[in-house]
Protein backbone atom coordinates (compact mmCIF):
# COMPACT_ATOMS: atom_id res chain seq x y z
CA UNK A 1 0.00 0.00 0.00
CA UNK A 2 1.38 3.44 -0.99
CA UNK A 3 2.39 5.87 1.71
CA UNK A 4 0.09 8.89 2.15
CA UNK A 5 2.18 12.07 2.03
CA UNK A 6 0.95 14.93 4.24
CA UNK A 7 2.96 18.11 3.60
CA UNK A 8 2.58 21.07 5.97
CA UNK A 9 4.17 24.35 4.84
CA UNK A 10 4.90 26.66 7.76
CA UNK A 11 6.11 25.81 11.24
CA UNK A 12 4.27 28.47 13.22
CA UNK A 13 1.87 27.75 16.08
CA UNK A 14 -0.77 26.13 13.85
CA UNK A 15 1.49 24.23 11.46
CA UNK A 16 3.79 22.88 14.15
CA UNK A 17 0.92 21.81 16.39
CA UNK A 18 -0.70 19.98 13.47
CA UNK A 19 2.56 18.28 12.45
CA UNK A 20 3.20 17.25 16.06
CA UNK A 21 -0.22 15.67 16.54
CA UNK A 22 -0.18 13.89 13.17
CA UNK A 23 3.41 12.76 13.73
CA UNK A 24 2.65 11.32 17.15
CA UNK A 25 -0.33 9.45 15.72
CA UNK A 26 1.21 8.10 12.52
CA UNK A 27 4.97 8.49 12.83
CA UNK A 28 5.65 4.98 14.08
CA UNK A 29 4.23 3.36 10.94
CA UNK A 30 4.92 3.53 7.21
CA UNK A 31 1.40 4.26 5.96
CA UNK A 32 1.54 8.02 6.54
CA UNK A 33 4.50 10.35 6.02
CA UNK A 34 4.16 13.72 7.77
CA UNK A 35 6.51 16.41 6.48
CA UNK A 36 6.91 19.94 7.88
CA UNK A 37 8.56 22.64 5.75
CA UNK A 38 9.86 25.95 7.09
CA UNK A 39 12.57 28.37 5.98
CA UNK A 40 13.93 28.69 9.53
CA UNK A 41 15.39 25.77 11.51
CA UNK A 42 14.04 27.23 14.79
CA UNK A 43 10.50 27.81 16.05
CA UNK A 44 9.63 30.64 18.43
CA UNK A 45 6.02 31.19 19.44
CA UNK A 46 5.02 34.29 17.47
CA UNK A 47 3.50 36.20 20.44
CA UNK A 48 7.00 36.07 21.98
CA UNK A 49 8.85 37.68 19.06
CA UNK A 50 8.78 41.09 20.71
CA UNK A 51 10.55 39.54 23.73
CA UNK A 52 13.26 38.17 21.43
CA UNK A 53 13.56 41.62 19.87
CA UNK A 54 14.35 43.35 23.16
CA UNK A 55 16.42 40.45 24.58
CA UNK A 56 14.09 39.39 27.37
CA UNK A 57 14.22 35.82 26.09
CA UNK A 58 17.01 33.92 24.37
CA UNK A 59 16.14 31.77 21.37
CA UNK A 60 18.83 29.26 22.39
CA UNK A 61 16.65 28.47 25.44
CA UNK A 62 13.12 29.23 24.25
CA UNK A 63 13.59 28.06 20.66
CA UNK A 64 12.49 24.68 19.36
CA UNK A 65 14.65 22.94 16.75
CA UNK A 66 12.41 21.38 14.12
CA UNK A 67 14.79 18.52 13.34
CA UNK A 68 15.09 17.45 16.95
CA UNK A 69 11.39 17.92 17.66
CA UNK A 70 10.45 16.07 14.48
CA UNK A 71 12.65 13.13 15.44
CA UNK A 72 10.90 12.85 18.79
CA UNK A 73 7.38 13.47 17.45
CA UNK A 74 7.23 11.42 14.27
CA UNK A 75 7.43 13.98 11.46
CA UNK A 76 10.16 14.96 8.98
CA UNK A 77 11.51 18.48 8.70
CA UNK A 78 12.65 20.03 5.41
CA UNK A 79 14.27 23.44 5.35
CA UNK A 80 12.94 25.55 2.51
CA UNK A 81 10.80 28.49 1.43
CA UNK A 82 7.65 28.06 -0.64
CA UNK A 83 7.95 29.44 -4.16
CA UNK A 84 5.04 28.02 -6.14
CA UNK A 85 2.27 25.42 -6.10
CA UNK A 86 0.95 23.15 -8.86
CA UNK A 87 -2.42 21.82 -7.62
CA UNK A 88 -3.06 19.74 -10.74
CA UNK A 89 0.15 17.71 -10.36
CA UNK A 90 0.10 17.86 -6.55
CA UNK A 91 3.53 19.42 -6.22
CA UNK A 92 5.03 22.48 -4.57
CA UNK A 93 8.29 24.18 -5.49
CA UNK A 94 10.79 25.27 -2.84
CA UNK A 95 13.20 28.11 -3.54
CA UNK A 96 16.96 27.64 -3.56
CA UNK A 97 18.73 27.87 -0.19
CA UNK A 98 21.78 30.15 0.13
CA UNK A 99 24.13 30.74 3.05
CA UNK A 100 24.77 34.14 4.67
CA UNK A 101 27.40 34.89 2.00
CA UNK A 102 24.93 34.26 -0.81
CA UNK A 103 26.51 30.95 -1.84
CA UNK A 104 24.14 28.27 -3.10
CA UNK A 105 23.55 25.44 -0.64
CA UNK A 106 20.53 23.72 -2.17
CA UNK A 107 19.01 23.92 -5.63
CA UNK A 108 15.26 24.57 -5.96
CA UNK A 109 13.35 21.41 -5.08
CA UNK A 110 9.98 19.91 -5.93
CA UNK A 111 7.91 18.19 -3.23
CA UNK A 112 5.06 15.79 -3.97
CA UNK A 113 1.98 15.65 -1.73
CA UNK A 114 -1.26 13.78 -1.26
CA UNK A 115 -2.55 16.30 1.28
CA UNK A 116 -1.13 19.82 1.46
CA UNK A 117 -1.62 22.28 4.32
CA UNK A 118 -0.65 25.94 4.09
CA UNK A 119 0.17 27.21 7.59
CA UNK A 120 2.47 30.11 6.73
CA UNK A 121 0.91 32.60 9.11
CA UNK A 122 0.67 36.29 8.33
CA UNK A 123 3.06 39.19 7.87
CA UNK A 124 2.68 42.88 8.67
CA UNK A 125 0.87 44.93 6.05
CA UNK A 126 2.51 48.22 5.05
CA UNK A 127 -0.59 49.21 3.00
CA UNK A 128 1.90 50.42 0.35
CA UNK A 129 3.06 53.25 2.60
CA UNK A 130 5.97 55.00 0.93
CA UNK A 131 9.33 54.13 2.52
CA UNK A 132 7.93 51.58 4.97
CA UNK A 133 9.59 48.55 3.38
CA UNK A 134 12.91 50.37 3.11
CA UNK A 135 13.18 51.94 6.55
CA UNK A 136 11.09 49.80 8.93
CA UNK A 137 11.64 46.46 10.60
CA UNK A 138 8.55 44.28 10.23
CA UNK A 139 8.39 42.33 13.47
CA UNK A 140 6.75 39.18 12.06
CA UNK A 141 9.58 36.62 11.98
CA UNK A 142 12.46 35.40 14.13
CA UNK A 143 14.92 36.81 11.60
CA UNK A 144 13.40 40.31 11.90
CA UNK A 145 13.22 40.07 15.70
CA UNK A 146 16.96 39.28 15.79
CA UNK A 147 17.66 42.18 13.43
CA UNK A 148 15.82 44.59 15.74
CA UNK A 149 17.68 43.16 18.74
CA UNK A 150 21.05 43.80 17.14
CA UNK A 151 20.10 47.36 16.18
CA UNK A 152 18.85 47.97 19.74
CA UNK A 153 22.16 46.75 21.20
CA UNK A 154 24.06 49.06 18.84
CA UNK A 155 21.88 51.98 19.93
CA UNK A 156 22.43 51.20 23.64
CA UNK A 157 26.20 51.03 23.11
CA UNK A 158 26.21 54.47 21.51
CA UNK A 159 23.78 55.88 24.05
CA UNK A 160 25.96 54.84 26.97
CA UNK A 161 28.84 56.90 25.52
CA UNK A 162 27.02 59.92 24.09
CA UNK A 163 23.92 60.23 26.34
CA UNK A 164 22.01 61.39 23.28
CA UNK A 165 18.39 60.28 23.28
CA UNK A 166 17.33 57.21 21.33
CA UNK A 167 13.95 57.50 19.65
CA UNK A 168 12.05 54.35 18.66
CA UNK A 169 8.89 54.55 16.57
CA UNK A 170 6.32 51.76 16.37
CA UNK A 171 3.48 51.89 13.84
CA UNK A 172 0.50 49.87 15.00
CA UNK A 173 -0.87 49.75 18.54
CA UNK A 174 -2.23 46.25 18.38
CA UNK A 175 -0.95 43.60 20.78
CA UNK A 176 2.54 43.42 19.22
CA UNK A 177 3.09 47.19 19.21
CA UNK A 178 1.77 47.70 22.73
CA UNK A 179 3.76 44.79 24.20
CA UNK A 180 6.95 45.87 22.43
CA UNK A 181 6.63 49.44 23.73
CA UNK A 182 6.22 48.23 27.31
CA UNK A 183 9.14 45.79 27.07
CA UNK A 184 11.43 48.55 25.74
CA UNK A 185 10.86 50.60 28.88
CA UNK A 186 11.47 47.54 31.03
CA UNK A 187 14.79 46.92 29.25
CA UNK A 188 15.99 50.52 29.51
CA UNK A 189 15.44 50.37 33.26
CA UNK A 190 17.37 47.09 33.54
CA UNK A 191 20.53 47.63 31.48
CA UNK A 192 22.31 49.67 34.17
CA UNK A 193 22.84 46.39 36.06
CA UNK A 194 24.99 45.20 33.15
CA UNK A 195 27.42 48.10 33.01
CA UNK A 196 25.43 50.64 31.01
CA UNK A 197 25.89 53.14 33.85
CA UNK A 198 25.07 56.25 31.85
CA UNK A 199 21.66 55.10 30.62
CA UNK A 200 18.33 55.93 32.25
CA UNK A 201 14.73 55.93 31.05
CA UNK A 202 15.05 59.67 30.31
CA UNK A 203 17.30 58.71 27.39
CA UNK A 204 14.61 56.68 25.61
CA UNK A 205 11.65 57.95 23.63
CA UNK A 206 9.14 55.38 22.41
CA UNK A 207 6.50 56.63 19.97
CA UNK A 208 3.48 54.37 19.46
CA UNK A 209 1.47 55.39 16.39
CA UNK A 210 -2.06 54.13 15.76
CA UNK A 211 -4.44 55.21 12.98
CA UNK A 212 -7.54 54.05 14.91
CA UNK A 213 -9.08 56.26 17.62
CA UNK A 214 -7.75 53.96 20.39
CA UNK A 215 -4.94 51.52 21.06
CA UNK A 216 -5.74 47.79 20.89
CA UNK A 217 -8.59 48.64 18.49
CA UNK A 218 -9.87 45.04 18.29
CA UNK A 219 -10.36 44.73 22.05
CA UNK A 220 -13.07 46.10 24.39
CA UNK A 221 -12.90 49.74 25.46
CA UNK A 222 -12.05 48.93 29.07
CA UNK A 223 -9.02 46.83 28.07
CA UNK A 224 -7.85 49.54 25.68
CA UNK A 225 -8.26 52.39 28.17
CA UNK A 226 -6.51 50.51 30.98
CA UNK A 227 -3.57 49.58 28.73
CA UNK A 228 -3.36 53.20 27.61
CA UNK A 229 -3.23 54.37 31.23
CA UNK A 230 -0.30 52.03 31.93
CA UNK A 231 1.58 53.16 28.82
CA UNK A 232 0.99 56.82 29.74
CA UNK A 233 2.32 56.19 33.23
CA UNK A 234 5.59 54.63 32.06
CA UNK A 235 6.18 57.38 29.50
CA UNK A 236 5.20 55.94 26.11
CA UNK A 237 4.38 58.73 23.67
CA UNK A 238 1.03 57.83 22.13
CA UNK A 239 -0.08 59.17 18.74
CA UNK A 240 -3.69 58.00 18.48
CA UNK A 241 -5.78 58.63 15.38
CA UNK A 242 -2.61 59.43 13.45
CA UNK A 243 -1.98 57.94 10.01
CA UNK A 244 1.52 57.60 8.59
CA UNK A 245 1.88 58.91 5.03
CA UNK A 246 5.57 58.22 4.50
CA UNK A 247 8.58 56.76 6.28
CA UNK A 248 12.02 58.34 5.88
CA UNK A 249 15.42 57.75 7.40
CA UNK A 250 14.62 60.46 9.97
CA UNK A 251 11.21 59.15 11.04
CA UNK A 252 7.51 59.08 10.18
CA UNK A 253 5.65 61.74 8.19
CA UNK A 254 1.97 61.87 9.13
CA UNK A 255 -1.01 62.82 6.97
CA UNK A 256 -0.97 66.24 8.68
CA UNK A 257 2.62 66.79 7.58
CA UNK A 258 4.10 66.40 11.06
CA UNK A 259 7.33 64.43 11.55
CA UNK A 260 7.70 61.88 14.37
CA UNK A 261 11.46 61.35 14.73
CA UNK A 262 12.77 57.80 15.16
CA UNK A 263 16.24 56.24 15.04
CA UNK A 264 14.71 52.76 15.05
CA UNK A 265 11.47 52.16 13.18
CA UNK A 266 9.12 49.19 13.57
CA UNK A 267 6.03 48.40 11.49
CA UNK A 268 3.54 46.29 13.43
CA UNK A 269 0.28 47.32 11.75
CA UNK A 270 -2.08 45.18 9.73
CA UNK A 271 -1.96 41.53 8.70
CA UNK A 272 -1.77 39.96 5.27
CA UNK A 273 -0.79 36.59 3.86
CA UNK A 274 2.76 35.84 2.66
CA UNK A 275 3.97 37.62 -0.47
CA UNK A 276 4.43 34.32 -2.35
CA UNK A 277 0.65 33.82 -2.41
CA UNK A 278 0.26 36.80 -4.75
CA UNK A 279 1.62 34.61 -7.57
CA UNK A 280 -0.59 31.55 -6.90
CA UNK A 281 -2.95 32.23 -9.80
CA UNK A 282 -4.60 28.80 -9.62
CA UNK A 283 -5.77 29.30 -6.03
CA UNK A 284 -8.37 31.74 -4.65
CA UNK A 285 -6.11 34.48 -3.26
CA UNK A 286 -7.61 37.64 -1.74
CA UNK A 287 -6.19 41.17 -2.23
CA UNK A 288 -4.50 40.72 1.17
CA UNK A 289 -2.73 37.54 0.02
CA UNK A 290 -4.90 35.18 2.07
CA UNK A 291 -6.29 31.91 0.70
CA UNK A 292 -10.05 31.51 0.79
CA UNK A 293 -11.12 28.30 2.53
CA UNK A 294 -14.43 26.65 3.37
CA UNK A 295 -15.60 25.86 6.88
CA UNK A 296 -13.55 22.64 6.87
CA UNK A 297 -10.44 24.73 6.03
CA UNK A 298 -10.24 23.20 2.55
CA UNK A 299 -9.03 25.66 -0.09
CA UNK A 300 -12.00 26.59 -2.24
CA UNK A 301 -11.97 24.71 -5.53
CA UNK A 302 -9.52 22.09 -4.23
CA UNK A 303 -10.03 18.64 -2.74
CA UNK A 304 -6.77 17.90 -0.96
CA UNK A 305 -5.33 21.34 -0.14
CA UNK A 306 -6.03 23.09 3.15
CA UNK A 307 -5.01 26.35 4.81
CA UNK A 308 -5.24 27.50 8.41
CA UNK A 309 -4.13 30.32 10.65
CA UNK A 310 -3.44 33.89 9.56
CA UNK A 311 -2.80 32.96 5.91
CA UNK A 312 -6.36 31.60 5.54
CA UNK A 313 -9.57 33.57 5.08
CA UNK A 314 -12.34 31.53 6.69
CA UNK A 315 -15.86 32.96 6.72
CA UNK A 316 -18.36 31.12 8.91
CA UNK A 317 -21.97 30.49 7.86
CA UNK A 318 -22.92 33.40 10.12
CA UNK A 319 -20.84 35.71 7.96
CA UNK A 320 -18.21 36.22 10.65
CA UNK A 321 -14.58 36.13 9.51
CA UNK A 322 -12.17 34.24 11.78
CA UNK A 323 -9.73 36.81 13.21
CA UNK A 324 -5.93 36.47 12.78
CA UNK A 325 -5.22 35.46 16.37
CA UNK A 326 -3.13 32.76 18.01
CA UNK A 327 -6.12 31.11 19.69
CA UNK A 328 -7.93 30.85 16.34
CA UNK A 329 -4.88 29.23 14.73
CA UNK A 330 -4.61 26.73 17.58
CA UNK A 331 -8.29 25.78 17.36
CA UNK A 332 -8.05 25.41 13.58
CA UNK A 333 -5.07 23.06 13.98
CA UNK A 334 -7.08 20.86 16.36
CA UNK A 335 -10.05 20.68 13.98
CA UNK A 336 -7.90 20.03 10.92
CA UNK A 337 -6.10 17.22 12.74
CA UNK A 338 -9.45 15.55 13.39
CA UNK A 339 -10.54 16.10 9.79
CA UNK A 340 -7.38 14.64 8.27
CA UNK A 341 -7.66 11.61 10.56
CA UNK A 342 -11.32 11.26 9.53
CA UNK A 343 -10.41 11.42 5.84
CA UNK A 344 -7.73 8.75 6.23
CA UNK A 345 -10.33 6.58 7.94
CA UNK A 346 -12.99 7.25 5.30
CA UNK A 347 -15.16 9.38 7.61
CA UNK A 348 -16.80 12.76 7.09
CA UNK A 349 -15.07 15.99 8.00
CA UNK A 350 -16.54 18.44 10.50
CA UNK A 351 -16.85 22.21 10.10
CA UNK A 352 -14.70 24.52 12.18
CA UNK A 353 -16.36 26.12 15.20
CA UNK A 354 -14.56 29.13 16.64
CA UNK A 355 -14.72 29.82 20.37
CA UNK A 356 -13.54 33.25 21.46
CA UNK A 357 -11.93 32.92 24.89
CA UNK A 358 -11.03 36.59 25.05
CA UNK A 359 -7.64 38.29 24.82
CA UNK A 360 -4.73 39.04 27.10
CA UNK A 361 -2.02 41.65 26.56
CA UNK A 362 1.25 41.68 28.49
CA UNK A 363 2.67 45.06 29.52
CA UNK A 364 6.00 43.61 30.61
CA UNK A 365 6.60 43.74 34.37
CA UNK A 366 4.31 46.76 34.65
CA UNK A 367 0.99 44.91 34.26
CA UNK A 368 -1.18 42.77 32.03
CA UNK A 369 -4.75 43.39 30.90
CA UNK A 370 -7.41 41.47 29.07
CA UNK A 371 -10.96 40.25 28.70
CA UNK A 372 -11.90 36.62 29.23
CA UNK A 373 -14.68 34.28 28.11
CA UNK A 374 -15.65 36.50 25.21
CA UNK A 375 -17.97 33.81 23.85
CA UNK A 376 -20.34 33.83 26.82
CA UNK A 377 -23.80 35.26 26.25
CA UNK A 378 -23.37 37.41 29.32
CA UNK A 379 -20.31 39.00 27.70
CA UNK A 380 -16.73 39.15 28.88
CA UNK A 381 -15.11 40.15 32.13
CA UNK A 382 -12.05 42.30 32.65
CA UNK A 383 -8.83 41.13 34.29
CA UNK A 384 -5.55 42.90 34.99
CA UNK A 385 -2.45 42.80 37.12
CA UNK A 386 -0.99 39.63 38.59
CA UNK A 387 -3.98 37.44 37.70
CA UNK A 388 -3.91 38.56 34.07
CA UNK A 389 -0.14 38.03 33.98
CA UNK A 390 -0.48 34.44 35.24
CA UNK A 391 -3.19 33.76 32.67
CA UNK A 392 -0.98 35.21 29.92
CA UNK A 393 1.85 32.86 30.94
CA UNK A 394 -0.59 29.94 30.92
CA UNK A 395 -1.29 30.59 27.22
CA UNK A 396 2.33 29.77 26.46
CA UNK A 397 2.06 26.62 28.55
CA UNK A 398 -0.95 25.54 26.49
CA UNK A 399 1.07 26.14 23.33
CA UNK A 400 3.87 23.93 24.66
CA UNK A 401 1.32 21.24 25.55
CA UNK A 402 0.11 21.20 21.93
CA UNK A 403 3.71 20.52 20.84
CA UNK A 404 4.87 18.06 23.50
CA UNK A 405 1.82 16.80 25.40
CA UNK A 406 1.07 18.12 28.91
CA UNK A 407 3.56 16.07 30.92
CA UNK A 408 6.50 16.73 28.61
CA UNK A 409 5.51 20.41 28.35
CA UNK A 410 5.70 20.82 32.12
CA UNK A 411 9.11 19.10 32.23
CA UNK A 412 10.28 21.29 29.34
CA UNK A 413 9.11 24.48 31.09
CA UNK A 414 10.89 23.53 34.32
CA UNK A 415 14.07 22.84 32.34
CA UNK A 416 13.78 26.28 30.71
CA UNK A 417 13.51 27.92 34.15
CA UNK A 418 16.57 26.04 35.42
CA UNK A 419 18.61 27.02 32.35
CA UNK A 420 17.71 30.68 32.94
CA UNK A 421 18.70 30.55 36.61
CA UNK A 422 22.38 31.40 36.12
CA UNK A 423 21.99 33.30 32.86
CA UNK A 424 21.60 37.08 32.44
CA UNK A 425 18.05 38.42 32.60
CA UNK A 426 18.71 40.19 29.32
CA UNK A 427 20.39 38.87 26.17
CA UNK A 428 23.10 41.46 25.52
CA UNK A 429 24.91 39.92 22.56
Amino acid sequence: MATTRIVIVGGGAAGLALASKLGRKYGSGDKVDVCLIDKSPIHIWKPKLHEVAVGVIDQSIEGLLYRDHGLKNGYRYIRGELESCDPANKTIQLAAVNNDSGELLLEPRQIQFDYLVFALGGVSNSFNTKGAEQHCIFLDSLEKANLFHQKLLDALLQLNETQEKVSIGIVGAGATGVELAAELHHVIESVKEYGYLNISKQHLEVHLIEASPKILPQLPERVSSRAQAVLDKIGIRLHIGVQVKEVTKEGFITQDGNVIPANLKVWAAGVKGPDAFAYFSELPITPRNQIEVDTCMRVKGQTDIYALGDCALLTLDSGKVIPPRAQAASQMADTLFDNIVNRLQGKDEKPFIYKDYGSLVSLSRFSAVGNLMGNLRSGSFFVEGHIARMMYISLYQRHLASLYGWFSAIVYRVAQKLLKWHRPKLKLH
